[in-house]
């Protein structure tokens, strides 16, 4: 699809479908369920229509989450080495990205952080601070049929070294100046270039929206 999503249209699927699920949870009705049901469906078949990512796996991404529905946390690590940043090479795509994923239930998210870079990077980091919480969806020319809340974290290396992982396929140190292609899915050059001004800048508020 190469025409911007009709935004209006996907706040209205994401709306039904939050309704539908929070009536399926509270409900007990069988009558109730059945529209709330339809609903659900209802929705899916929009968001299929609107962003042509299959209804199977809009399915899986929304109902196996049940009651109500908040959004999703990404979280990506920020790591500087001699003013270079850290970047991991997605298998999926082949383009660079921060550290970084979905947030984990049971999981700090300095947790979360610590892991991701080790699993992605091989290399061992302490958070030291959170540099911005963003809402993912506003820096996409698609963005997503579901609500994503992006929250970068600084970290500071304390050990390993680099390694690739399940996910990557290569670990390098970019200059600013010289950035590799980048997995715009998960991180843009615009945010990255704010990280590094936060970085320098240790007066910086993390920014958030």
């Amino acid at each position: 699809m190469n025409n911007k999503v009709p935004e209006h249209w996907l706040e209205i699927a994401k709306r039904i479908n939050s309704i539908a699920q929070t009536g399926l949870t509270f409900t007990k009705d069988k009558f109730d369920k059945e529209r709330y049901t339809e609903l659900l469906n209802l929705s899916l078949t929009i968001m299929n229509n609107i962003t042509e990512i299959d209804t199977r796996k809009l399915d899986f991404v929304f109902n196996r989450d049940v009651g109500y529905q908040t959004p999703k946390v990404g979280i990506r690590a920020v790591v500087f080495r001699e003013n270079k940043i850290l970047l991991v090479k997605e298998k999926m795509d082949g383009r660079w990205s921060l550290p970084g994923g979905y947030a984990d239930t049971g999981m700090l998210p300095s947790e979360i952080a610590i892991n991701e870079v080790k699993e992605e990077s091989g290399f061992d980091v302490k958070p030291t601070r959170i540099l911005g919480l963003i809402d993912y969806n506003k820096y996409q020319e698609k963005p997503f049929p579901f609500d994503v809340y992006q929250l970068f974290m600084e970290c500071e290396i304390i050990g390993g070294e680099a390694q690739t992982g399940i996910e990557t396929s290569d670990v390098g140190f970019f200059d600013i100046s010289d950035l590799p292609e980048l997995s715009e899915r998960r991180v843009t050059k615009e945010q990255i270039m704010k990280m590094y001004e936060l970085y320098k800048d240790k007066e910086l508020k993390p920014i958030f929206d």
